[in-house]
């Protein structure tokens, strides 16, 4: 079935991300029409890993809105008051919201959007459809539905990363830390032994978690470092996550930008907060003095083979030690993935882009590496097929990392001030007036386009003397 109106805004995906772009278009007073279509049956953000105790790792002032508008009605703040929790939440002194608490506070700007979101409809494929007015976006979902879009904005979140050797395992018992919670409800009344693999936040609050369950007889944390390592909270290097940095960031040189994530790995990467690595490290203190193994830990190791053993759902794990290549055998009922999600790229666990873009990926401006040119407001040119046709607009929330900084990693941080780039280069042009490129706003879809030095930055697959043709189609304008 497919849907006959044509959405100015069709969102792909309807979590934090792309709330808080909707969020931001109707208080800048947005006027097109917009759609938003989600997978889940209603609004969720990290339902599965709302483990007790776990906080956000992020300054709850620094929400959906109050970076940009701090009379906004949808503040943290606000919500609080809301709820009659704010006095309650002040006494706390806490450094950071529970996660339980900012999911609640999530859910609650999101019912205030429920007529734009269908909920329970998964996205398929992305085409482009030609119509009496030119051509759109189409999307399919899995009920075969379609939906028309002149603008797509794709705020899914990465693909999780699993490492090859677990590919053929997945299941019940093997599984992402993104599927945590509900996965373990499953298997419930035995007596499990777990392994974690990964040195991150998420791994060592899973473990934590499971050494608090009465049904769970060892835990074994699998991690190629030393161990859980410190997150780097320094004031300084947590600019990555201020606006500041990303138009410092943005214009780099690709190997720049490499080397610079490099260094910053340790503000988000394997790496965890003090007070778990506390916790943590009280705990095995505790079982030592009990002469008790309940907990393992094993540095330096990776899983090198995983395989059935018996008759009843047991994974043989083969853990390798990384730096003196000795072998151990491990048997596990459960093993539960902490190994982070997929980057935009060409290595072994990257993606060159999101799937969804796979079959318009050569409408795509690409970059020398091969993925999506992506500019400053977050957009990707279009190609499109003659000059004064209507621009496409597809814009990536959430997925620009390489491009823009750690920030694009999946924080919280910068929502309030992606959704504001990605708003405003969405908001129309008055007639009659001058964009920022000289062209009178009413005038700009019968415009050539503007150079790459100024639309793409550098390294982006176009000629040097504008973008002009690309085979028989025309890479469009609209990134500014």
């Amino acid at each position: 079935m497919t849907e006959h109106e044509i959405h100015s805004v069709l969102g792909i995906g309807f979590g934090p991300a792309n709330l808080s772009l909707a969020v931001t278009l109707e208080e800048l007073g947005y006027t097109g029409r917009s759609r938003f279509v989600e997978r889940a049956a209603d609004f969720q953000w990290q339902d599965e890993q709302l483990i007790d105790g776990a906080d956000i790792q992020n300054n709850p002032f620094r929400d959906l809105t109050m970076p940009r508008n701090t009379g906004s009605a949808y503040t943290f703040v606000n919500y609080l008051a809301s709820q009659g929790r704010l006095t309650d939440y002040l006494h706390l002194n806490a450094k950071f919201p529970l996660r339980r608490e900012y999911a609640g506070y999530l859910r609650w700007v999101a019912d205030s959007f429920r007529d734009a979101v269908d909920y329970g409809r998964s996205a398929t494929r992305l085409t482009v459809a030609d119509t009496a007015d030119g051509e759109v976006f189409r999307l399919e979902t899995d009920d075969g539905r379609e939906y028309l879009g002149e603008t797509v904005v794709i705020g899914t979140g990465r693909s999780p990363r699993i490492p090859p050797v677990f590919r053929r395992s997945l299941g019940p018992t093997v599984f992402h830390a993104t599927r945590y919670l509900s996965s373990l409800r499953r298997l419930r009344g035995r007596a499990l032994r777990v392994a974690v693999v990964g040195g991150s936040q998420s791994a060592i609050e899973i473990v934590l978690d499971l050494l608090g369950r009465d049904d769970v007889a060892q835990v074994v944390s699998v991690q190629r470092g030393i161990g859980f390592r410190l997150k780097d909270t320094s004031p300084y290097s947590r600019r990555v996550f201020l606006p500041e940095f990303i138009d410092y960031f943005y214009p780099l040189p690709a190997e720049t930008k490499r080397r610079i994530r490099a260094e910053l790995r340790s503000i988000n990467y394997a790496a965890c907060d003090q007070d778990v690595i506390d916790r943590l490290a009280t705990v095995q203190h505790e079982y030592a003095l009990k002469g008790s193994d309940r907990l393992r830990l094993m540095p330096f190791s990776e899983v090198s083979e995983v395989a059935p053993h018996g008759s009843g759902g047991v994974h043989r794990l083969v853990v390798r030690d990384v730096n003196n290549d000795t072998r151990s055998v491990y048997d596990a009922d459960v093993v539960v993935l902490a190994t982070g999600f997929r980057d935009f790229g060409l290595g072994p666990d990257d993606e060159p882009y999101h799937p969804l873009l796979a079959d318009v990926a050569d409408r795509l401006a690409l970059t020398e590496e091969g993925i999506p040119a992506v500019a400053r407001d977050y957009s990707v040119p279009v190609a499109r097929r003659a000059y004064g046709s209507r621009p496409l607009r597809l814009y990536l929330n959430g997925l620009c990392e390489a491009s823009h900084g750690m920030g694009d990693a999946g924080a919280l941080a910068v929502l309030s001030a992606r959704s504001t780039d990605i708003a405003e280069s969405l908001m129309p042009e008055p007639e009659g007036v001058l964009g920022p490129d000289g062209v009178l706003g009413s005038d700009r879809a019968l415009q050539p386009d503007r150079t790459p030095d100024r639309v793409l930055g550098s390294g982006a697959l176009v000629p040097d003397h504008g973008i002009g043709d690309i085979g028989d189609l025309v890479v469009d304008e609209a990134l500014r």
